[in-house]
Formats: structure tokens, C-alpha cells, sequence
């Protein structure tokens, strides 16, 4: 690593103030800094000035109300992995497992959402439980769809100048899940990833939506994957279609975590265990906090 250089640090307490502090594209957002401070003394990230936002209350809330729950960028993974109000789901899944429990209390939903890493383990439940991202700039504010936001590894929709504010989801009746293949039990990256919403009438799937992460360059819904789920019960035959999709969508690359081949090998048992666990959610008819 080499030696952080000094830059001008900044600590606002209102939005409207760090949005004034942006303004100027080279400036940094900091919130959770697990990942910005390695990548500055890696210098792979530049600044001219830090802008610390993990100081706006406004950012660090969790609203659980009507037909959605609205979660403050700045909110704690491990606050979302055992939040009171909210049920086990797709996003508190993955937020749950991510690094250690230093990790997790000090990394944000929203740092993980704007790293746009494909392997980032909340994004998947982020997809299939069809969230908004509210982002907001001097110029106004605005909402990107999740299915829209990511563009590539380290890339999003996000404009030079916007803040993610705010992660809208809807809620409706329903399970979801999330899980991922990793070489160890606990800290460490995703080689692969799976997340699949269910909603039911009685034993019958009548909605779905499947996600894959860490197998392309951004996580990926597979409609065709949801489309062999619905009108089913959910049964062996179905999920094993349905992995199939999942693998014939996914296009995952060798490096340092998994070789192509392995990452297809394993998508296969990944989606028969999310499908369990979403199906076993929703026959329990909780309203999935978050869907």
C-alpha cells in the first residue's frame, strides 16, 4: 500500500450541506470507508477532498410504514441484518453475512450499493425485491429503479454531483432469500450468489423474481428463471428449470476467487437452497418486511 496522502476533510450534518460539498467532482463520499480507505492508499480512488455523510441522521433511519419501508443510505449492514421491524428477507440475508461484525457496523447499505461490486452480497435481494434508489443533487432529486443502477463493476447510474439518499421497498406478501458460495464460513467475498422472491396463493406461485450475483459484470435478474416458477408449487421439477435458467444467463470469469466452471457448478445447488428457504417464508405468510 502506498502512503495516504492529506486532503481536506469535511463533516457535514445536512444533506443540503453535503450536496453543496460534492458539487465539486472531485470530492469523495465517505460513509462506511470499509472499502473507499484501502482503495486510496491502493490508489485506485483519487480525491480531491473527503466528504464524511455518515453523520446526517437523516441518512442513517429506517422507516417501516404503509406499502413500503424507506432505509436511510447511511443505515448499518449489521443494523439491517437483526433490524426489530424488519423480517428475515433477500437484503437482511446478505447484509448479514458480509465481512466480520466490525465490518458490518461500520459498512452502509448505500456504500455497498454505490461500490457496484458484482459480488456485493446485498444487491441481489435489492433486485428481487424490486427496489427504488432515491438520489438526490442541487439540481433536484430523482429515483433509479435497481434493475437500472448498476453498469458495470464500480460503475453506476449515479450522475457526478448525486447522493444516494434514501432505499425505497415495497412491501407486499411474500418470501425471499438470499445465499452465496464462499471458500470459508465467514469473511470473505462471494464467488457466487442467488436471491429468489416467491409470493403465493395458496400452494401456487403467482409471482417471482431470481437474481444472480458475482456470475457477470453486474448482478443480474433472470426473468426466464422467475417466468418457470410462477403457476407451479414451487416443486423440484420447477426449481430445477429454473436453475438452469439461472445458469444459462449467468456469465461468470476466472480470477482469483473461481474459475468460470466452478461458479456454473455451483449456481445449481445455490438455487435449490433459496428456493426453499424463500418458499419456506412465504407459506409462512410473514409480509416479508421489505418485499
Amino acid at each position: 500500500m502506498s502512503n495516504l496522502t492529506a486532503v481536506p476533510y469535511a463533516k457535514p450534518k445536512l444533506v443540503s450541506e453535503a450536496l453543496a460539498l460534492i458539487a465539486n467532482e472531485n470530492a469523495c463520499v465517505l460513509a462506511g470507508g470499509t472499502d473507499l480507505v484501502v482503495m486510496r492508499a491502493q490508489s485506485v480512488v483519487n480525491a480531491d477532498s473527503l466528504i464524511d455523510i455518515k453523520g446526517i441522521e437523516a441518512l442513517a433511519d429506517v422507516n417501516v410504514g404503509g406499502d413500503r419501508v424507506s432505509i436511510g443510505a447511511c443505515t448499518s449492514l449489521d443494523t439491517l441484518s437483526h433490524h426489530e421491524d424488519l423480517g428475515p428477507n433477500a437484503i437482511s440475508d446478505g447484509a448479514s453475512v458480509v465481512g466480520g461484525w466490525q465490518t458490518r457496523c461500520r459498512a452502509t447499505i448505500g456504500g455497498n450499493i454505490c461500490r457496484a461490486s458484482p459480488a456485493a452480497d446485498t444487491l441481489c435481494g435489492l433486485l428481487v425485491l424490486g427496489c427504488e434508489f432515491e438520489v438526490a443533487s442541487l439540481a433536484g432529486e430523482r429515483t433509479i429503479q435497481a434493475e437500472a443502477f448498476f453498469k458495470g463493476p464500480g460503475r453506476t447510474a449515479m450522475h457526478p454531483g448525486e447522493l444516494l439518499t434514501r432505499i425505497i421497498v415495497p412491501r407486499s406478501a411474500g418470501g425471499s432469500a438470499y445465499r452465496r458460495f464462499t471458500y470459508r464460513n465467514a469473511m470473505d467475498l462471494s464467488v457466487a450468489g442467488v436471491a429468489i422472491f416467491l409470493r403465493l396463493d395458496g400452494d401456487r406461485c403467482t409471482h417471482a423474481r431470481v437474481a444472480v450475483g458475482a456470475c457477470g459484470p453486474t448482478p443480474l435478474l433472470v426473468p426466464d428463471a422467475a417466468d418457470l416458477l410462477i403457476g407451479t408449487t414451487v416443486d423440484r421439477d420447477a426449481v430445477a428449470a429454473a436453475a438452469a435458467a439461472v445458469i444459462a444467463a449467468a456469465t461468470p470469469i476466472d480470477d482469483v476467487r473461481g474459475s468460470r466452471k466452478h461458479r456454473l457448478h455451483v449456481l445449481r445447488p445455490l438455487v435449490v437452497s433459496v428456493a426453499a428457504e424463500a418458499l419456506r417464508r412465504a407459506r409462512q405468510g410473514n409480509k416479508d418486511s421489505y418485499p
